[in-house]
């Protein structure tokens, strides 16, 4: 009897030790503002829009030790409208319906050590990173640095419904992450694959380097994708980033290529760049940018597009900010808009935008 109750607290205490080693936590963003949009010929709107200062979102994350520097962990991210109580994001893959609250931002387990991390799932690919770090926006709100990335003609050229997802996130992706400064001090960056699955504009493969140290930052990364499925359209991405802390303002910027080779019509090459600045004075935060699109080749030839934008944030917490954003793009022969919802601008017509709202971090 007294073996089996010595067995029983041994079995209490290591079962203790283990959960003592794991951990899960829930956390998110609730974000919302007013917002006006003048897409010109009387297409002005007002709207009470999500996400202008940052993606709103409910996240559950959780890390298990498993010893000698192991760890397993899995992160669930999923996207809620906040205005309808819906789930609703644009998702890549060409996925932009209102729907359920389900994991579409990220969906990952890992397995990590010294060496790096192996992780499995949907997530950011690599190639995004690039082009989502450099804009003090955060590639959120009318002043979005990616307004002038993808556009509707650009899309429709491979068919409709057509988005090239993989800009933004892949699903059935598998990655390797370098650790922290392991395989040299300031070096990063990660490499992955994804299974198409015999879904179009999901078979990916790609890769990211970079290095940072003081007060700069630089980083490469390329992508390519089968945007059909028996790979006769193919979309391949470079990009080149990289920021500066001068201590009260950071200066950023970013350079990349699309190429679409496979068209029917002919090849696409679509040229961006963008130049962004953040200065923290106290509570405050002032941001600009300024970018601009070229298009070129089959039926885009000599579109273009530029991007105004400016903002203002206030930290009333390190939880709670106040925000207020206003931008404006210039249409050539294109219909970029500040804003993804409500009426779309008439080719040509320029777009300008404002907004006020809260972002709240739980």
């Amino acid at each position: 009897m007294k073996r089996s109750l010595i067995a029983l607290a041994a079995l209490g205490s290591l079962a203790n030790a283990a959960s003592a080693q794991s951990s899960v936590t829930m956390s998110g963003v609730v974000d919302l503002s007013v917002r006006y949009v003048d897409n010109g010929n009387d297409k002005a709107f007002w709207q009470l829009a999500q996400d202008g200062m940052a993606a709103s979102r409910l996240v559950f994350r959780g890390v298990e030790d498993l010893g000698g520097g192991l760890k397993a962990s899995f992160f669930l991210d999923m996207a809620i409208g906040l205005d309808t109580g819906l789930g609703t994001s644009s998702y890549g893959n060409g996925d932009r319906a209102t729907g359920g609250l389900v994991f579409q931002r990220r969906s990952t387990v890992s397995l990590s050590n010294q060496l790096g991390e192996l992780r499995l799932g949907r997530d950011y690919t690599p190639t995004f990173w690039t082009i989502g770090i450099p804009d003090p926006f955060g590639l959120q709100g009318v002043g979005n640095a990616g307004n002038i990335f993808l556009s509707a003609e650009l899309r429709g050229l491979a068919g409709a419904g057509a988005a090239y997802g993989t800009l933004v996130r892949a699903n059935n992706m598998v990655q390797y992450i370098l650790p922290n400064g392991q395989f040299g001090p300031g070096l990063y960056g990660q490499f992955a694959i994804a299974a198409g699955e015999n879904a179009p504009a999901n078979k990916y493969y790609g890769g990211r380097l970079g290095y940072a140290a003081g007060p700069y930052d630089v980083s490469s990364s390329y992508g390519h994708t089968d945007v059909t499925t028996d790979g006769s359209i193919t979309m391949q991405q470079w990009n080149l980033a990289g920021s500066w802390n001068f201590g009260m303002v950071k200066v950023s910027g970013y350079v990349g290529q699309i190429n679409v080779d496979g068209l029917a019509g002919g090849d696409v090459k679509q040229d961006n760049w963008f130049i962004g600045a953040a200065a923290p004075i106290g509570q405050w935060n002032i941001k600009a940018s300024y970018g601009q699109v070229k298009q070129s080749g089959n039926v885009l030839e000599g579109n273009k597009a530029s991007q105004w934008a400016v903002g203002l944030d206030y930290n009333l917490s390190k939880r709670t900010a106040i925000y207020a954003t206003a931008a404006g793009i210039d249409n050539t022969n294109t219909a970029y808009a500040v804003s993804a919802t409500g009426p779309a601008p008439t080719r040509g017509v320029n777009s300008t935008g404002g907004e006020v709202g809260v972002r709240h971090i739980f």
